[in-house]
């Protein structure tokens, strides 16, 4: 990563970048930073590697300008690590379908507003637009459209929002209530707009492979809602990312088993009585080491050798280790020891 970026805030603008643009373009420095680029001209090719042209860094001051930087030179494809997450482009997806649904929701609200709102009739006499109604600040005097415009926009508003209000009117002006009560709602007007809340989160869930309960906020189940979520949601983005690095940074050397491998079991936090019973069965059929088992839990590796020793208890051991050379079970490993008719040898010294 830059210099002026951590780890985690390198993580986190790739993982960004790849949920909203569907792919990521990382290039390398003379110094050996890695930059995520912000903008850059793709030319692909059939027969040939790909180039990326005009390839520009943004970095942000603290006032919040940004300040871009843009290389001179082009970058070939084998020399950047190029993410692509799939061939659809989620973002212009789901942008199209949230603003489908932005305005079935607007429609949703204007009806639950309507419902319960407040509707009348104003009857005004003929001789009310020849009246006269007193004299404004300046000193002229008030025609019947100062009045008109007055009690529309600011009188009636402050009537309608008022839980208690009085309102007075000039003779000529009647006003009639025609509509129900503001706090008159009905049920379906309010389910019209959680079940379309509701529904965008849904779609925008299954977009990006994330349970939708777990994205709404749900506390039920969450433990297998985490599981799914590390499934189908966290585990696609580590496989891109790691994949592209075993090709770009390792070579052949992942013939020779030296790789890049994203764990991701670690992300659900698991309390030391919950590794407990696996820890223990583990260790003792050699799967894991200590320093293994202390970075699941969260802790910080020992970094010794006897840390970093596989064990194996006597209950686990090879095929080989328990045949003796007739075929029969090492009694120093446990079994019977049989003769050569496979059947249990009886003691010579014995009397019926």
């Amino acid at each position: 990563m830059g210099r002026n970026m951590n780890a985690s805030q390198f993580k986190q603008k790739l993982v960004w970048s790849l949920i909203y643009r569907n792919e990521c373009l990382v290039i390398q420095t003379r110094k050996g930073d890695f930059l995520i680029a912000d903008s850059y001209d793709h030319d692909r090719y059939a027969l040939y590697q790909d180039v990326f042209r005009n390839v520009t860094v943004c970095a942000d001051d603290d006032s919040g300008v940004s300040r871009p930087y843009t290389f001179q030179k082009s970058f070939r494809m084998e020399d950047v690590l190029f993410y692509r997450l799939s061939n659809r482009n989620i973002t212009a997806l789901l942008s199209q379908l949230v603003s489908e649904y932005g305005q079935l929701l607007e429609s949703a609200v204007q009806k639950f507003y309507k419902s319960g709102g407040e509707r009348g009739v104003m009857v005004i006499d003929a001789n009310a637009s020849t009246g006269t109604y007193g004299m404004k600040a300046d000193g002229t005097p008030r025609t019947f459209n100062d009045v008109y415009t007055e009690l529309m926009n600011k009188q009636f508003a402050a009537y309608f929002k008022s839980p208690n209000a009085v309102l007075p009117l000039f003779k000529g002006f009647d006003y009639q209530t025609k509509g129900g009560e503001a706090s008159k709602k009905s049920t379906s007007e309010v389910k019209d707009v959680t079940d379309l809340t509701d529904e965008i989160y849904d779609r925008v869930a299954n977009a990006l492979q994330i349970p939708p309960a777990l994205l709404k906020g749900d506390i039920a189940d969450v433990k297998e809602l985490t599981k799914n979520l590390i499934t189908f949601g966290i585990n696609p983005f580590a496989k891109v990312i790691e994949t592209e690095n075993n090709r770009k940074l390792y070579g052949k050397q992942v013939l020779d088993g030296n790789y890049q491998m994203i764990d991701t079991s670690t992300i659900m936090h698991m309390t030391a009585a919950e590794l407990a019973a696996a820890s223990d069965k583990m260790i003792s059929c050699g799967g894991w080491n200590i320093d293994e088992i202390r970075r699941k839990a969260g802790d910080a590796p020992l970094n010794t050798d006897w840390s970093r020793e596989h064990f194996l208890t006597k209950n686990y051991s090879g095929m080989e280790a328990l045949k003796d050379g007739k075929g029969g079970m090492d009694p120093q490993t446990g079994g019977e020891d049989t003769d050569d008719s496979g059947k249990g040898g009886e003691d010579e010294g014995s009397t019926a």
